[in-house]
């Protein structure tokens, strides 16, 4: 065998090597949102499940909820045509209030696009989401401590749009999105996101919804 043909086995021993430690690490973690999220079942029968039409959408994210999101950050501070990182001007309650609207406003426009693919019914129903917890790993988290998982945390109520009466509750909701590791994951990811790819984020929140709109499906 000539020196270029150890040196491609080699490299496709790295590469393989690499996806399985991606692949097993994916399997964790997954592992890990599964058991965290133990959401009891719908209490409402398949037929009144679909007979649902969601009317209205409303999601908020309380003072009290905790926030780790950099890139939200960053976007209050560009809004405000601010260049500087100085982390005082992002610890204000009124800054803090406004990311947390940042956060909510990119949550509530991923659950519509995830219920706008589920049929209609005809008992208009209004949904209630109350965010509880977002961690988005951070670019230097992933680049000095080798990847993260990121995960959106979020309770639902469902209720009849006519009477407001509680038709159902998605309690404890998780949403998971593993993140790549190291300087060479963060710059694939961004080259990713820079062709159309969806952000960390949005994948994240997109987990989330996906997970409520199957346990949403009779």
């Amino acid at each position: 065998m000539s020196i270029f043909g150890e040196r491609r086995g080699y490299l496709s021993g790295i590469r393989k090597s690499a996806m399985l430690h991606v692949a097993g690490i994916v399997s964790l973690v997954a592992l890990f949102l599964g058991a965290c999220n133990t959401v009891a079942p719908n209490r409402l029968s398949a037929s009144e499940t679909a007979d649902l039409r969601f009317t209205a959408l409303d999601v908020q994210m309380p003072e009290t909820a905790r926030l780790r999101w950099s890139g939200g950050e960053a976007a209050y501070l560009r809004a405000r045509g601010i260049d500087s990182n100085d982390p005082a001007l992002i610890a204000t309650p009124q800054a803090r209030a406004a990311i947390r609207d940042i956060a909510a406003e990119r949550v509530k426009a991923v659950l519509q696009r995830a219920l706008a693919s589920r049929p209609e019914g005809t008992r208009p129903a209004k949904l209630s989401m109350t965010i509880t917890e977002i961690e988005i790993a951070s670019p230097a988290q992933r680049i000095v401590l080798g990847g993260g998982t990121s995960f959106i945390r979020a309770d639902i109520e469902i209720r009849d749009q006519r009477t407001n009466a509680l038709l159902t509750t998605y309690v404890g909701g998780l949403g998971g999105q593993y993140s790549g590791s190291g300087l060479i994951g963060v710059v694939t990811d961004a080259a990713l996101e820079a062709g159309g790819r969806d952000d960390l984020f949005d994948r994240t929140a997109e987990a989330y919804a996906k997970s409520f709109v199957r346990w949403l499906t009779p």
